[in-house]
């Protein structure tokens, strides 16, 4: 019996964080489904406690039951609704605030076909340094296929600080290419600044450069609204004239930053409206006066995604930003994380967003203004930065 209580006492607080989600139905329904879900609880613990004293083959923990009964839940669900153990926890924390303790230098991105590629590839990073590049897929770690693991998964494996290389296969338009790599501690700011009157893509453009620059913003962390908001007054006080916003390889953050970034770039007016389970709609707007800058360029690509795709489409439907790349990943769903009392977290879908047009982004992404097609290889001449800069400049067909 004691096995069963503690058991029942992991389940039930479970159960009872994972209520929490659905309060917006009405007062019957919630009760009906808070019995329901008890009652499988119970189930559940039945169960564990038949595994832990009958089962004769490898053993088994209680922690290791738990968290494979919930993650056989998530797999019913769409790709973004997983459970975080502890260290998964963290480490997804640190992935989206842009510091990591140990790792290679890359930012994954879910496909939808449901395969792992790599997003960016950071400048002088460990995986810079072997030649992965931006679009390759990941298909063996450490001689392990990573087929149907999540993201989350993957960067726990690739960051585990326990070791101190990884062997990564890719698979690169048909070929394979295995890099070995040693990791090191990555520490990479959201928001990073670059002048434009210095690289190959400027060569053959004639305009001075000086007055504009390029902010790249990596990823949506909780930080990145107060860098983006420092920078800004920075560049102003240097007497910037435009600027060129890259949010290539941003697969996206939190949503309250978000709307800090939102309303340091967007004119007054709404930035995305979200709806819930319940058809409960909620409205985020800027109160932005005027653009900081009054010229404007945005650079996405494929990779581009949910928070990042927010802040383009925000800026493409207000008029002030003229948007250049590939069409965007489209991932138009939030995703709220519930710490549960038991240890690790549930990250789950909760609710839609739709752009400040009113339209859907999910599964269909941002579509630019002027299309461009991605230069494959970060050491390549990069296409898209180059017509970037000629639409800065007024000087673009």
């Amino acid at each position: 019996m004691e096995v069963i209580n503690i058991l029942r006492k992991y389940l039930t607080a479970f159960v009872a964080a994972f209520v929490l989600v659905l309060v917006t139905a009405v007062p019957v329904q919630a009760s009906r489904i808070r019995s329901d879900a008890l009652t499988a609880g119970h189930q559940l613990a039945e169960i564990m406690n038949l595994v832990l004293t009958q089962y004769v083959g490898e053993p088994v923990t209680t922690l290791e039951l738990k968290e494979a009964a919930i993650r056989g839940m998530t797999e019913i669900l769409d790709q973004y609704s997983i459970f975080l153990s502890s260290d998964e926890m963290r480490r997804f924390s640190e992935s989206v605030t842009g510091r990591i303790r140990t790792g290679i230098g890359i930012r994954m991105a879910l496909m939808q076909d449901g395969r792992a590629v790599v997003a960016v590839v950071f400048s002088n990073s460990p995986a810079y340094r072997v030649g992965m590049l931006s679009g390759d897929v990941l298909m063996y770690i450490d001689g392990e296929s990573v087929e149907g693991m999540t993201l989350d998964l993957i960067s726990t494996i690739v960051t585990n600080p326990e070791t101190e290389r990884v062997t990564i296969e890719v698979d690169r338009e048909g070929e394979s290419y295995t890099f070995d790599i040693l990791k090191e501690e990555i520490v990479t700011p959201t928001v990073t600044v670059y002048a434009l009157d210095d690289i190959p893509e400027a060569d053959e453009i004639t305009a001075n450069l000086r007055r504009y620059r390029r902010i790249h913003i990596s990823s949506v962390g909780l930080n990145t609204g107060e860098d983006l908001e420092t920078v800004l007054q920075e560049l102003h006080d240097e007497g910037i004239q435009g600027i060129i916003l890259d949010l290539r390889g941003n697969t996206g953050g939190y949503l309250e930053p978000t709307i800090d970034i939102a309303n340091l770039l967007v004119p007054r007016g709404v930035v995305l409206q979200t709806v819930n389970q319940g058809g409960n709609r909620r409205v985020y707007s800027s109160t932005l006066r005027n653009a900081p800058f009054e010229n404007i360029v945005v650079l996405v690509d494929r990779f581009t995604a949910s928070a990042a795709e927010v802040i383009a489409s925000a800026l493409q439907d207000s008029g002030v930003a003229t948007v250049v790349g590939e069409v965007t990943f489209g991932k138009g769903l939030v995703q709220s994380v519930y710490g549960m009392r038991t240890g690790g977290a549930l990250k789950l879908t909760t609710e839609e967003y739709f752009r400040r047009s009113g339209e859907a982004i999910n599964d269909v992404g941002v579509i630019p203004d002027i299309l461009v097609e991605n230069t494959p290889g970060i050491r390549m001449p990069d296409a898209v930065l180059r017509v970037g800069i000629e639409v800065l400049l007024g000087i673009s067909d």
